[in-house]
Formats: C-alpha cells, sequence, structure tokens
C-alpha cells in the first residue's frame, strides 16, 4: 500500500535532496536556461542543415539548367528544320481550311479578274474572259469600269470553274488565275528547295 504525507513548508522550497541520489539537483530556472540553451542549439543545427540542403538544391539546379541548356542548344537547328520542313504544308493547309467553301462578292471578283487580264500587259484586245456562272451574272450586274480598258473581252462562263477562278485566253496562250493554282504557286514558293 503506498503511503502519502502531506509536508507543510513555512518558506518556499529552495532544494530538495533524495537519499540515495548523488547526481546534482537543478532549480526551476536552472532548468529553464538549459531549455531555451538546448533550443537554441536545436534552431542553430536546424538551419545549418537547411542551409547546407540549400547549397545542394542550387548545385543540382545549376547541374541540371546547364545540361538542359547545352541539350536544347544543340536540339534548337534539328528543331528548326524540322520547323521549316512543316511550315509550308502547315500554312497550306491552313490556306485551303480558310478558303474552303469561300464565295467572293462581285467587287472581289471584279478584282481577281481585274488582276489576272494586268498580269497580260501589254495584251489588251481579242481576249476571252472564263469565270464561273455565278461569276459571269455578278459582274454583268456589277459593270466593272475595267472593262472599257480591253477592246473586244469576251466573257464565257464555265460550269467547271468554281467561284473566284479566273482563266484567260489570249493569242499567247492561256493565264490561269484559278485558285487552285494560286495556291499550287504559294506551295512551290514555300517548300524548301
Amino acid at each position: 500500500m503506498a503511503f502519502s504525507k502531506l509536508v507543510p513548508f513555512d518558506r518556499p522550497l529552495q532544494a530538495v535532496s533524495a537519499p540515495g541520489q548523488g547526481r546534482r539537483m537543478f532549480s526551476e530556472s536552472e532548468i529553464v536556461q538549459r531549455e531555451q540553451a538546448a533550443y537554441q542549439r536545436g534552431v542553430d543545427a536546424s538551419r545549418g542543415l537547411a542551409d547546407q540542403q540549400m547549397v545542394e538544391i542550387r548545385t543540382d539546379l545549376e547541374q541540371l539548367s546547364d545540361g538542359l541548356f547545352s541539350k536544347l542548344a544543340g536540339i534548337e537547328p534539328v528543331l528548326l528544320a524540322q520547323l521549316r520542313d512543316a511550315l509550308p504544308s502547315l500554312a497550306m493547309d491552313l490556306a485551303r481550311r480558310l478558303l474552303a467553301g469561300f464565295e467572293p462578292t462581285a467587287e472581289q471578283i471584279s478584282l481577281l479578274c481585274e488582276e489576272a487580264l494586268n498580269s497580260l500587259h501589254p495584251e489588251r484586245e481579242n481576249l476571252e474572259l472564263a469565270i464561273s456562272v455565278r461569276d459571269a451574272a455578278l459582274l454583268e450586274k456589277l459593270s466593272p469600269a475595267w472593262m472599257q480598258r480591253y477592246p473586244g473581252l469576251r466573257f464565257r462562263p464555265e460550269a467547271h470553274l468554281v467561284a473566284g477562278d479566273c482563266l484567260v485566253r489570249s493569242r499567247f496562250g492561256l493565264s490561269d488565275a484559278r485558285l487552285q493554282t494560286k495556291l499550287a504557286a504559294l506551295q512551290s514558293t514555300l517548300s524548301p528547295a
């Protein structure tokens, strides 16, 4: 059975000694000082470890970035060559998709026909302009001013031509201003030699 007895003191306890204990006893203020010193040692050790880890991380990052930049420098010419090869076909595909189903207005048709006729300069007489049936009807309604510069100009609506296509026949041959022909010329210009 445990024994306990309450001992009243007439002043605050300054020290205690227990029988069989040969070690030094510490006061509360000494224990607090030791705890603070141990805490400070822990903080300093943690900071030292964190600083060392930061130095290691920086070194690793520098090595990675140096390796990455050197690899990128080696990849750049290959990537540029691939882009140079891919961009023309990409641009042509984009142009075809943008122009798919495009039906130019009467003013745009007039400009396209005038450009095709001007490409035959100085030839101005006895020209034949082949355009789509739709475009011929629109030009007839518009009656552009450039028609007076070409005496004897004949219009020939052709069912196989699409809106915006234009062919000009002269005594020297055929000038092809169809959209497909322009796209093919653009593709040959863009394609690497």
